[in-house]
């Protein structure tokens, strides 16, 4: 079993080690040649790539190895070293269609997680959330149809300074 304590910490994804996104299993990184016991199965790279450790994520030593990223998309902020962390050292989640990362005041937020309507609607935030969200224009009726790891799964951020919530959808 892994010892997560001793694993870097995500600024941008807080909630990695309850996420599907790390492999718990040994391996050897492809990076710096270390036996791991967790590990991130891929990134966004020409080489083929299926075993990157933590601290080479966090670094960024596993993104400039393989001219790489670990997140497809996201929202634009001003910092470009904001940017570059989230890309380049901060693991991405499982989605759909591909990552893509909310941003607020200004910098990415953290994702919390998969949900769906019920887990919005139980946390309180389902209004508020889907009033945000629908401004996009993006999927009519996601309301009615997003549900956690569903078809039309919802992923939900906070900023990270005002502390609002948002939510991005995606279907398959």
């Amino acid at each position: 079993m892994c010892d997560i304590k001793n694993l870097p910490v995500f600024k941008y994804h807080p909630n990695l080690y309850d996420s599907d996104k790390v492999i718990f299993e040994k391996g050897t990184c492809q990076c710096c040649g270390r036996e791991v016991a967790a590990y991130i199965g891929g990134m966004y790279t020409v080489e083929d790539v299926d075993c990157i450790c933590l601290d080479c994520v966090a670094s960024g030593q596993a993104a400039e190895k393989f001219n790489g990223k670990f997140v497809q998309d996201a929202e634009m902020v001003s910092d470009l070293a904001k940017r570059e962390e989230l890309f380049r050292r901060t693991p991405g989640y499982i989605s759909w269609q591909g990552e893509y990362w909310l941003a607020c005041c200004d910098d990415y937020c953290a994702y919390l997680g998969d949900v769906g309507t019920k887990e919005l609607e139980e946390m309180g935030i389902a209004d508020e959330v889907f009033a945000e969200y629908d401004a996009r224009n993006e999927y009519e009726s996601a309301r009615l149809y997003l549900e956690k790891c569903g078809s039309m799964a919802g992923y939900l951020f906070r900023c990270i300074h005002c502390g609002k919530y948002h939510l991005w959808v995606d279907a398959d």
